[in-house]
This record gives structure tokens, sequence and C-alpha cells, in this order.
């Protein structure tokens, strides 16, 4: 009789088993941290209020039983990386197997999107299959986030919002702004274009910053393709390229077709313009607008909170609702309650370091689990913006394991703890080796580059010439470098020694080399 039960416990144990891991299969198809980043935005995107209204973009669907990646792939002819990497085909599998109304979600998102994204890239002469970029990065989810505090769905890292005319304040983000953040998008794609000359290393230049992709070229040496420069970039940059290819094949044989003059003028959300501070829950109050749907169409306001502007800021609501609101303007602004404007933010609070007791006492013998520390001797020029991005790590998380207080009066000569992943810690380890024990071996490599590759060398600028550009009323370094040919927002922070675009002042002097 035991020996019936043991038995019946048995395969009843093996029964659920199987039966997990054929529920875990497709998780497991492509196991990586940026896989369950994919997949969570995938899910997070059915909670817009977008989806909860469906009149707002009527249409229908269409559904191509398409298996074969690699012919689904090929047949659309792209003009960048035309060839299937590793994962892509798992990636298209992936996104065939989505539920029902995921996969409507996912591709009803895109074709609402989709012209707004073409025109911006058209209007920059770039490609306009780069907007397949959008939905592999983030899946078009407005909040999402990505390492180095990047946000938004193209995942815009806060220089790159600000070097190419963005607003990013704590209650203002244009990264969280589809059409706004696709604009610079494309002129920061258009930058690194211009900078490389070829439009695969300036998409990963993109996706991983210029400084990874220099490194990257540098270790790749004299036959530094693109297969070849984007295997010395982390795994996950090869992630986004294989989501990218399975994005464009995906979206390709999934269509949503829009009722016929759907995107006539007509259909478009009413704007108004903002003076006042003002929150979205006093229009909800007055006219009846619900504060999500209006925070919905404006993402950019983080709190749903827009600040007092003597210009006036910009306002989405509801096709319809223009003249209730200018109708009703006075009763909206004195709707007030205290409440609304009490911002309620999660702060990150660090662990107490050990053997640290006293302000200015250096943090000793820290240990992060996971991590790996690596010293970096300071050069002349460097900024903590800067080391932050090529160890793709955070200007506070610097701070603290260094005990910087002011970051202006690091120095050079002085050595800094950086603390990186155990994984990653050997690339890093050679990064700082090749920085410090060959500081003039970048010019011998490009040189190579530049006789075996079409990639365009790094413009020689001639230091001994310098011109003086005093700053005008609205100018930003984007703004500056745009007067200048061949130079770039990062060269001006860089020749000024400027770690915040935002600290520059009207009347300040600022040193420009110019292109020999």
């Amino acid at each position: 009789m035991n020996l019936n039960i043991k038995n019946i416990v048995l395969i009843l144990l093996v029964v659920s088993l199987i039966c997990t891991s054929r529920i875990n299969a497709q998780s497991d198809t492509i196991p990586g941290n940026y896989f369950s980043t994919f997949t969570e935005n995938i899910k997070q995107i059915s909670d817009l209020y977008f989806f909860s209204q469906k009149e707002l973009y009527p249409g229908k669907f269409t559904f191509k039983n398409t298996t074969d990646f690699s012919e689904a792939y090929k047949s659309l002819h792209f003009p960048v990386f035309p060839g299937a990497i590793d994962k892509s085909e798992e990636y298209f599998s992936f996104l065939n197997s989505l539920a029902d109304e995921r996969k409507k979600n996912l591709v009803q998102l895109f074709s609402f999107y989709e012209k707004d994204f073409e025109t911006e890239f058209k209007k920059e002469g770039l490609p306009v299959e780069l907007k397949y970029l959008a939905p592999a990065i983030s899946a078009l989810n407005v909040h999402s986030t990505g390492e180095g505090k990047r946000a938004g769905i193209w995942h815009l890292s806060h220089f790159q919002a600000l070097l190419n005319g963005g607003e990013v304040t704590r209650l203002v983000d244009e990264r969280l702004d589809v059409i706004r953040s696709t604009g610079i998008a494309a002129r920061d794609l258009k930058q690194n274009l211009e900078i490389y000359n070829n439009t695969e290393l300036a998409v990963l230049a993109f996706i991983s910053g210029n400084t990874a992709v220099k490194n990257a070229i540098h270790f790749a040496g004299e036959s530094s393709g693109t297969a070849s420069v984007l295997s010395h970039l982390p795994g996950k940059v090869a992630e986004q390229i294989a989501a990218f290819q399975a994005m464009a094949a995906f979206l390709n044989t999934s269509r949503f077709i829009p009722e016929p003059g759907f995107y006539q003028k007509k259909n478009a959300p009413d704007t108004v313009r903002i003076y006042r501070q003002l929150h979205f829950k006093q229009i909800e109050k007055v006219i009846g607008i619900s504060a999500e749907q209006i925070s919905d169409l404006n993402p950019e306001y983080k709190y749903s909170i827009v600040p007092e502007n003597s210009k006036g800021r910009r306002v989405a609501l509801p096709k319809g609702k223009r003249d209730d609101f200018v109708l009703w303007n006075d009763s909206i602004n004195n709707a007030i309650d205290s409440s609304y404007f009490q911002l309620i933010t999660q702060k990150i609070e660090y662990p107490p370091a050990p053997n640290r007791q006293y302000l200015g006492e250096p943090v000793k013998d820290l240990e992060i689990e996971g991590k790996t520390k690596i010293k970096y001797r300071l050069k002349t020029g460097d900024v903590l913006g800067i080391i932050a991005e090529t160890y793709d790590v955070r200007i506070a998380d610097l701070k603290y394991w260094n005990n910087i207080v002011n970051e202006r009066r690091i120095q050079a000569g002085q050595v800094i703890d950086i603390f990186i992943p155990d994984d990653q810690a050997d690339y890093y380890r050679n990064l700082v080796n090749q920085t410090a024990e060959k500081p003039n071996e970048k010019e011998d490599v490009i040189d190579r580059i530049q006789s075996t590759t079409a990639l365009k060398v790094y413009e020689q600028f001639d230091t001994n010439q310098k011109i003086e550009h005093v700053v005008k009323n609205g100018e930003s370094p984007f703004v500056i470098a745009k007067q200048y040919e061949g130079v770039t927002p990062e060269l001006i922070l860089e020749w000024n020694n400027i770690d915040n675009p935002r600290k520059i002042q009207i009347g300040q002097k600022l040193i420009i080399h110019p292109r020999k």
C-alpha cells in the first residue's frame, strides 16, 4: 500500500514539473534582463488609457500567419542591419506567440504613431526603417525606463535630450512626449551619422553611447565592420538589434488599418495654452475630462502638473473640449486644492557605508554584491558625467562611492573607485588599462580603420585657433553647435569644462575650436 502511494506521489511530481516547464518555456527561450524588460513593456502598454477608449482609433487588423523569420525579414530589403543576427528569430517567435489582446495593442499603437515617426526621420534625411527602433526598445511604452535613467519610448538619456533641444526638469520631461522625443531621437541619430558616416554605427551609438562605440572600434582593430564592433559592445545592445529586426518583420506581417480619413485634421486632439500652474485634476473637477485621459495625452507632465510659464505651455485635450476649457478657464484656475501640488516622489536612500561615520570621511572597504571595484585615475578634462556614461553608472553612484560632495573639485591625478557588474569586469579593466598605458594609440587605430574601412574618421580641430561665442537668449549647446560646421554639443561642453548644459547663462563666453 505504501509503495503505491509513493508511486502516485512520484507520478504527480513528474507531471507537475513537466507542466511547469511548458508554462515557462516561452520565457526561457531568450534569457536575460533585456528580454524581461522587453516583455514587461509589452504587458504595460495594455494599461494605457489609449486602449480603454477604442473609439479613439478605429480600424481593423490584418495578420499573416508567417513563421519563417528569415524570409519575412529578407523580403523587407532593409538598408540597415540587413543580415539577421542571433536571437532575432527567437524574438520574432515570441511576438507571434503573444496573446491576441497584447498583439493587437502593440500593432495598433505602432500604427497610431507610424506616420509621425516617418515624418521626423525624413526631415533629418534618415532611413524611415529606423521607426522600428522605438517598439524594439520600449514597445512604445511612454513610461518605460532604461539603465542610466534613460526614459521614454526611445530610452533617451538626460544629456541626449538636453543637447538636442529637449526639456527635462522635475515637472516636465519631454522624453515622455512621443512626438517631441522622436524629433530628439532623429536629431541625435543624425549627429551620430555625421560622426561615423555609417547608419548602423549611428544606431549603435544611439543605444549605447558614443564613448562605448568608440571604445568598441578601438578594440575591434583593423577589421572593424559593424558585426565586429557589435561584438565588443555589451550584450544588451545585440539583444536590442535582434528585437529591432524581429519587430520590423512582425509589424510588417501584422498590421492595423485605420478607418478612412482618420488622419484628417478634424480628428486631431484640441490644444490649449496654460500660463498658470495647473493640475489636471482641476480640469477634471470643472469640465469632467478625466485626469487620466489628459495625462495620457500629455505624458511629459510627470506629475500631472503644468508649471507656470509666461509664454504658455501646450496641453492637449480630447477633440471638442477646447471650447469648454476656454469657457470655464477662470473656474478651472480657481479650483485649487493644496494637495494637488504636494509631490510624493520616491527618494533612493543609500545604506550607511561601512567604516564611514563623518561627513568628509572616505568610504573604506566598500563592497557591493555582484559588483567588481576598479580604479580610475582622473585625466585633465574629465567630468563625472562623461565617466558615468563611459562606465554605464550613475553620477550619484560615483559621488557616493568616492564621497564627492562637489563634482567641480575633482582633480587630474585623483583616483576614484567605480563598481561595475562582475560579468563585465574584464571589459572595463581593459578599458582602464588602454586609457592609462596607451594614451596615443587611439590615433594609430583610427589611421588603420581609415585605411581598411568605410568609417568616417573624427574630424581634426585646430586647437590653436579659437572663437569666443557669447551666449544669447534661448541658445543651448545644440543651437550653438549648429552655427559652426563640424562642431557638436558634446565638444562645446568638453572645451569649456561644462558638465551641465543647463548652467550655460546669457552673456557667457564659450570657446569654440573650428575645424581645420
